[in-house]
């Protein structure tokens, strides 16, 4: 890198943003990894700058307690910001770091939380210093304040502010003085995407491509060109900027994740897609039980998956909301930080990435969602044929079984009385036989006169045939007769 490439009193400060609540747990529920980006801050940055009051960050905060995370010890209902350090408001100062060469770094962080987000405020800054650029490095030791470190859940920017020392075109000076900070710590490279001009001083902008928003890059240039640049840098504005850069992450992180949702709704489709083949070959099927049981797990089967599809596209929506609510912040912001500018400032840049955001990314989704709604009126369709065509396989196979089992109680009833005769005739059989065997003696000792002499009494055995028939007859009327009384009581 060539020598020439020099600046004065550089400064860095790192705007993470980190979601505090987790929407999808429901609402006002905290994430699991809230914690994350304090003791990233603590562990990481702390070590690498061996600061002792920024290891000791989560000693500070109002959500740590005893050492541990607990966001209890904030407001549960929050309108607006809440400091962390509640220290009237005034950034937490840390002792000057004493660097090789005798330089002395000097670093501030503050620490709140706007809404459902946490946001840091660290810097790192050079007085009366003149630096090679190549010494940027200096500010960034391992590449501790690069994404892969602090992991923000929303993302991140770095905003460098120096004053070039010698008469060097801002555009390459710029292009230096990121790769000299970034060094190869960056998976991707950082590259320049907008320009433009605040407070009479050229500011120039750079990203990496990462696909996750989380990972991404975002570096802001600011080299001053007007000497009353610093004083229009006011606690006010750098409220206002904090904002627009929150709700910048918060489109770029969630349209990235409206994209990954697309991609899984999609995959969501084609598996679908291969089931409708199975619908054509069931049809087929011969044996009603088993059609009726493969039906049945077919659309158990699309059913699990259209609920994983409508949770997608729930999503999606809930991702297009977000955006509109943050595209509108993002734009309230701008217009204050607008009213702040001076002649000749230029912040277009800021503008078109509202832009980006109101048409492409927004334009996005909708598309999205109109492919995707598509697919789901047919597969709703598929799930209704399927549902219909168990209800006709259930009704023919309950009356199949039906008629089964009617036509199994008839040959029972026919069994029954099948059963009944033999026994009636067996019974018969045997009292008759019971009567004969009684009267038999009676012809033994009795002589039997076989021609008939009506002045003669009835021979025994005639008469015990006889008296057998008639109680056996009266015998059975009165059976039946009590039979119909008591069904006449006592009906079914």
């Amino acid at each position: 890198m060539s020598q020439e490439w020099q600046i004065k009193n550089p400064s860095i400060t790192l705007y993470p943003f980190h979601l505090r609540d987790d929407s999808d747990e429901g609402y006002g529920y905290v994430a699991r990894n809230a914690q994350f980006l304090w003791e990233n801050l603590a562990d990481n940055v702390g070590k690498e700058f061996n600061i002792n009051e920024l290891n000791s960050l989560r000693d500070k905060l109002i959500c740590y307690k005893n050492g541990l995370y607990y966001p209890d010890g904030e407001r549960e209902n929050l309108t607006d910001e809440e400091l962390l350090i509640p220290d009237g408001g005034k950034p937490l100062k840390f002792p000057p770091i004493i660097q090789p060469d005798n330089l002395k770094l000097d670093g501030s962080i503050y620490a709140l939380r706007i809404h459902d987000t946490y946001i840091a405020d660290l810097t790192f800054c050079y007085k009366d210093v003149t630096l090679k650029v190549a010494d940027l490095t200096r500010l960034n030791p391992e590449g501790c304040l690069l994404p892969n470190a602090i992991q923000p859940s929303l993302g991140q920017t770095l905003l460098l502010y120096a004053e070039p020392a010698v008469d060097n075109p801002y555009r390459q000076l710029a292009d230096e003085s990121v790769k000299a900070f970034v060094q190869d710590k960056q998976p991707a490279s950082v590259d320049f995407s907008a320009e433009g001009k605040l407070f009479g001083s050229p500011i120039f902008e750079y990203n990496s491509r990462e696909d996750d928003a989380r990972q991404r890059c975002h570096i802001l240039v600011w080299l001053q060109d007007n000497p009353q640049t610093l004083e229009f840098v006011t606690l006010t504005f750098n409220f206002y900027l904090m904002n627009l850069l929150c709700s910048r992450a918060k489109i770029v992180f969630v349209y990235g994740e409206a994209r990954k949702k697309y991609r899984q709704a999609q995959q969501i489709v084609g598996e679908l897609e291969k089931k409708l083949p199975e619908l054509r070959a069931i049809e087929s099927e011969q044996n009603r039980q088993v059609k009726l049981q493969k039906l049945k797990d077919l659309l158990a089967e699309v059913h699990t998956k259209m609920l994983a599809f409508a949770q997608q596209m729930r999503s999606l929506q809930e991702d297009t909301n977000t955006i509109d609510t943050n595209a509108e912040n993002y734009g309230k912001e701008l217009t204050r930080i607008r009213g702040l500018c001076i002649p000749g400032d230029n912040v277009d840049f800021w503008q078109r990435f509202l832009d980006l955001a109101e048409d492409k990314y927004q334009r996005q989704i909708e598309i999205d969602l109109n492919y995707l709604i598509a697919s789901q009126n047919l597969f709703q369709q598929s799930i209704s044929t399927v549902r219909g065509m168990v209800e006709i396989e259930q009704v023919e196979l309950d009356r199949e079984q039906m008629e089964l089992y009617q036509q199994q109680e008839d040959r029972e009833k026919r069994r029954d009385r099948q059963l009944e005769n033999i026994i009636f005739f067996v019974g018969t059989a045997i009292g008759g036989g019971q009567i004969f065997s009684a009267a038999y003696p009676l012809i033994k000792d009795t002589r039997i006169q076989w021609q008939p002499d009506f002045s003669l009494p009835l021979h025994p055995f005639a008469a015990t045939i006889i008296w057998s028939l008639l109680f056996g007859l009266l015998f059975g009327l009165l059976m039946l007769g009590i039979a119909v009384l008591v069904r006449k009581t006592f009906p079914r």
